[in-house]
C-alpha cells in the first residue's frame, strides 16, 4: 500500500498544473587555522558540495537536497546530509499571507564520530500582514525534533517570535523582534560527583574533546582536551529525567540606504535564560561543523553588529561587518587546562570581523568570504583566535512555468 501511495503521489506531482522546477548546485572550498575553536589551534580544509531541487505547484512546493562536507585532516568529521519536505504559501487578500513548512533531515558521519549521526523533523508556521503600506507585522512558530545516535543529544524545541518592520521615505528601515524558546533534552545524563577518582582516559581521534559529557560510543571528550592534543577525560555518568532550557530575547535592527550603492545596518540583541541550563559538562564551537551542545539555548547575554554593503563596479556586492558578543553559559563551569574547576561560570567575549564579496552572473554566482575571530574566555581552553576563508559558486537552473 505504501508503494502504491508513493507512486500515486509522484504521478499527481508530474501531472499537476502550472508546475516549475529549480535545480541548484553549490560548491565551496574552505580553510581555517582553528577548526575546533580552542586554545589548541588546528588547521584544516573543508570541501562542501550541495545539490537541491524544488518543484513549485502553485501554492505548494516540494523540496529535496543532498550535501557532503569533506575534511582533510579530520576526516572523521566528514559528513553527508539529506533534506526533504514541502512548504505552502497562501494569500488572504492583498495584505496577509500564511506560510507553512514541514522538513525532514538527516546527517551521517564516519564511524569515529558516529555519535553525531542524527535525523529530525522541523515544522514552521508564519503569518505576515501589512498594518499599513509601510508597516509589516510578522509572527512565527517553529517546532523541531532531533534524534542522535548518542541519546543525550536528543531534543525537542519550540520557538515563537513576533516582529514589526517599519519603512520610511528616507530609506530607513526599523525592525523590532521579541522571541521565546524552549529546548527539552529527552535523555540527559549527569556526572557522578563522587566518581572523580574513577575518571578514565579516553583517546579522542582529533584531540579536541568532542562528545558532550564523554559517554558516547567512542568516549570522546567530556571536559575537552585540557592537556593538549591527544585525548580527553570521560567522567562516569548516568541517565536522568528530561531537562528543559527556556530563553527569551529582544532584538532591534536599523537599516539605512545611502544612494543606490551603499547600505548600512546596525543590530543588537539581548537574551535571557529564563529557566534550566545546558545539561552538558562543556560546550564548544566547531567551524562549519554542527555541535549539538552549542546553540542559542546554551547562553545568555548581549550582542551587536554593524555592517556596510557596497555595490562595486562590475556589479560586485561587497559586505564588511563587525560582530561583538558577550555570553554567559549557565551551568557550565570554567576549568583550568588540567581539568580542575575554577569555581566560576564560563563567560566569553567575542570580536568577529567578516568580509564577503559576491558576483552574480545570472544563473550562477561566485562568492568569497574571510572572517577573523578573537574569543576571550575565563576558561583558558576557549581563549583563542582564528581565521576562516571560503570561496565557491552557486548555480541555479529552472524549467517549466509557474
Amino acid at each position: 500500500m505504501k508503494r502504491i501511495l508513493t507512486v500515486l503521489a509522484f504521478a499527481a506531482v508530474a501531472a499537476g498544473p502550472a508546475t516549475a522546477d529549480t535545480l541548484s548546485l553549490s560548491f565551496s572550498q574552505n580553510w581555517t587555522n582553528n577548526l575546533f575553536q580552542t586554545l589548541y589551534a588546528e588547521t584544516d580544509a573543508i570541501t562542501s558540495a550541495d545539490l537541491s531541487w524544488e518543484k513549485s505547484l502553485e501554492e505548494f512546493s516540494l523540496l529535496a537536497g543532498i550535501g557532503y562536507d569533506a575534511l582533510y585532516e579530520n576526516a572523521g568529521l566528514s559528513a553527508a546530509s539529506l533534506t526533504g519536505g514541502a512548504d505552502y504559501l497562501h494569500a488572504f487578500g492583498e495584505k496577509t499571507a500564511l506560510y507553512l513548512s514541514l522538513m525532514g533531515d538527516a546527517a551521517l558521519f564516519r564511524s569515529e564520530f558516529s555519535d553525531f549521526n542524527r535525523s529530525g523533523v522541523r515544522f514552521q508556521a508564519a503569518l505576515k500582514t501589512y498594518l499599513s503600506p509601510s508597516s509589516i507585522l510578522k509572527a512565527s512558530a517553529v517546532s523541531e525534533y532531533r534524534s542522535y545516535r548518542y541519546a543525550p543529544f536528543d531534543f525537542l524545541s519550540q520557538g515563537l517570535s513576533v516582529s514589526l518592520d517599519k519603512y520610511f521615505s528616507s530609506r530607513t528601515t526599523l525592525q523590532a523582534e521579541a522571541g521565546w524558546g524552549l529546548k527539552y533534552f529527552l535523555h540527559p545524563q549527569t556526572v557522578d560527583p563522587s566518581a572523580d577518582l574513577a575518571l578514565a582516559f579516553a583517546p579522542a581521534p582529533t584531540g579536541n574533546g568532542q562528545g558532550g559529557n564523554g559517554q558516547g560510543g567512542n568516549g570522546q571528550g567530556g571536559y575537552g582536551n585540557r592537556k593538549g592534543p591527544g585525548g580527553g577525560y570521560a567522567p562516569v555518568a548516568s541517565e536522568t529525567e528530561g531537562k528543559a532550557v527556556q530563553i527569551a530575547s529582544l532584538s532591534l535592527r536599523i537599516g539605512q540606504g545611502l544612494g543606490d550603492r551603499i547600505g548600512l545596518r546596525l543590530a543588537g540583541i539581548v537574551q535571557w535564560n529564563l529557566s534550566g541550563e545546558n545539561p552538558f559538562t562543556t560546550v564548544e564551537e566547531y567551524a562549519m561543523i554542527e555541535n549539538p551542545t552549542y546553540d542559542a539555548f546554551a547562553w545568555e547575554g548581549t550582542g551587536w553588529n554593524a555592517q556596510i554593503s557596497v555595490l562595486l563596479p562590475w556589479n560586485v556586492n561587497a559586505r564588511l561587518g563587525y560582530n561583538r558578543t558577550d555570553k554567559t553559559f549557565p551551568g557550565i563551569e570554567s576549568l583550568d587546562l588540567e581539568g580542575s574547576a575554577l569555581n566560576v561560570v564560563r563567560k566569553d567575549g567575542r570580536d568577529q570581523w567578516e568580509l564577503r564579496a559576491e558576483k552574480d552572473f545570472g544563473r550562477w554566482s561566485l562568492v568569497f568570504s574571510y572572517a577573523y575571530v578573537r574569543n576571550r574566555s575565563n576558561d583558558p581552553l576557549f581563549d583563542w583566535n582564528g581565521g576562516f576563508i571560503s570561496g565557491g559558486f552557486q548555480w541555479n537552473f529552472g524549467w517549466g512555468g509557474k
